[in-house]
């Protein structure tokens, strides 16, 4: 259905990709994997006319396809759901929903048929109960995401690409979103799952595609391949003692905490503690208490040796940061220069 022949990029002094042929054909999931950097996301934004190719070819249905905009692509059956999400959070759900492809009634857009259209949507996607009229900007990222993967369905792609899909969603959508691939694949649909999550990766996909530094090393039947070899294929060396285990005692204690924002651990200087549990559970609930974004009024929380919690200008001076998870909202300032956003915390 989608084929790739020969698609090589650059950006400067980096080879993104080098000579890549890729295809997915009719009623068919095609899993791409491989570590950051290895040319997926390019070679996705490429498919999706988001960025151009230095050389190389395409076809879609045994046609010349080459996108020269996204809308392109678009136009064309080819959606690209994003793992940065690309909702407009000024519009509510539906307007996102079928942003590009709003029903129309005479001159205007037909707003009783967007809305039909996103509670079908979201009744496919176990959400029903979500209102078409919710400004997006009130939504989880999870459920932001759900609308995103809504907007490839009411465009009715025929190629729908998906880039890492479940990052941020709960365990519950994540089982509605394979209950929806599976659909997608018996209506004849192809479809491109990027994951580096392999247990997913076994799970939906019928084929495997590595790239490694801009290179297809392995493209073969998901039947044919192991979690082992992907690896080995992705890294590129054998993955025993990928990650030995360290005999450094840690130093002092960094940060305590005892019942606070439901939790209770210490962290070492030296040490590296996971923090784990499903969408939901209060992990970044948590880490944003830690940080000073949102107050806790119960427990203790120490900080070296100072206690109680302080707003995130004070926890900066002493010594803690934070990474958010919504890195465009709030961990950077886009209409700002990278060396303007190094600087900020020093102002």
């Amino acid at each position: 259905m989608l084929e790739a022949r020969g698609i090589s990029k650059t950006f400067g002094p980096t080879v993104a990709l080098s000579d890549v042929d890729f295809r997915v054909d009719e009623g068919e999931v095609v899993a791409l994997v491989g570590e950051n950097g290895s040319g997926k996301t390019t070679l996705m934004r490429i498919l999706a006319g988001e960025t151009q190719p230095d050389s190389g070819d395409m076809s879609l249905d045994g046609q010349p396809y080459r996108p020269a905009e996204p809308k392109d692509a678009h136009r064309s059956g080819v959606a690209l759901i994003h793992q940065e999400l690309a909702v407009c959070a000024h519009l509510d759900v539906a307007e996102n929903l079928v942003l590009g492809n709003e029903p129309r009634r005479a001159w205007r857009v037909d707003r009783a048929g967007m809305e039909a259209t996103s509670r079908e949507v979201l009744s496919v996607l176990g959400h029903p109960d979500l209102d078409p009229s919710t400004p997006m900007r009130r939504l989880s990222p999870a459920v932001r995401q759900v609308v995103e993967i809504g907007r490839a369905l009411a465009g009715d792609a025929k190629v729908v690409i998906f880039d890492e899909p479940t990052s941020s969603l709960t365990q519950a959508d994540a089982e509605r979103l394979f209950g929806v691939i599976a659909q997608l694949k018996a209506q004849g649909r192809a479809i491109v799952y990027i994951s580096h999550f392999l247990d997913e990766v076994e799970r939906v996909a019928d084929r495997v595609t590595v790239l490694r530094d801009g290179v297809v090393v392995r493209d073969a039947p998901a039947s044919e391949t192991t979690r082992d070899g992907i690896i080995r294929d992705m890294v590129g060396r054998e993955v025993g003692g990928l990650y030995p285990r360290s005999d450094r005692v840690p130093g002092e204690a960094l940060l305590t905490l005892e019942a606070f924002a439901g939790a209770s651990l210490t962290v070492h200087r030296g040490e590296v503690v996971g923090i784990a549990g499903l969408t939901g559970a209060g992990r970044t609930e948590l880490v944003r208490a830690v940080f000073g974004l949102d107050r806790v009024r119960s427990g203790l929380i120490r900080v070296a040796k100072t206690e109680g919690w302080r707003p995130p200008e004070a926890r900066w001076r002493q010594g803690v940061g934070m990474v958010s998870e919504d890195r465009k909202e709030e961990g950077l300032a886009l209409r700002m220069s990278i060396a303007e956003n190094m600087a900020l915390p020093r102002f």
